[in-house]
């Protein structure tokens, strides 16, 4: 029938949850860009607000990557990592459209090139989540 996930090996609970750390900051800064685009009637934050938000983000989280390093997730690591340097150079193109134009359509695709990449921490997860039965608490 179905075999159960094995748990995720006690040694690799710290690389577990400096994953998630890294994971939660980058959803922190893919949201304050989000909110920095002008929708509705309210005016926005400025969009370097967004971009800045984002590269602080990447900054923390390339802090933490050398933490999760594992042999298992080696594959996902390396995306991630990429991803990171993507996100940045993503965020230099947003700013210069925001430069250029305050047309929600524009903003949204330049948008685009720092959020996409940052997807690959969705698919570093369920790599994680495929192979182990994960911790649910720190600690245990």
């Amino acid at each position: 029938m179905f075999r159960r996930k094995p748990d995720l090996p006690t040694a690799h609970h710290d690389a577990w949850w400096a994953f998630l750390d890294c994971a939660e900051v980058i959803e922190g800064g893919r949201r304050v860009l989000l909110g920095t685009l002008p929708t509705g009637r309210v005016e926005p934050a400025p969009i370097a607000v967004g971009t800045d938000a984002v590269r602080q983000a990447v900054a923390d989280a390339r802090d933490w990557m050398p933490a999760w390093r594992l042999a298992e997730v080696e594959h996902e690591w390396h995306d991630c990592a990429r991803a990171l340097d993507e996100a940045v150079a993503g965020a230099d193109e947003v700013d210069e459209v925001a430069a250029s134009t305050r047309e929600l359509e524009e903003l949204l695709e330049a948008c685009q090139s720092v959020i996409d990449p940052l997807d690959t921490f969705a698919d570093a997860e369920r790599a994680f989540r495929r192979r182990w039965r994960l911790p649910r608490h720190r600690g245990t």
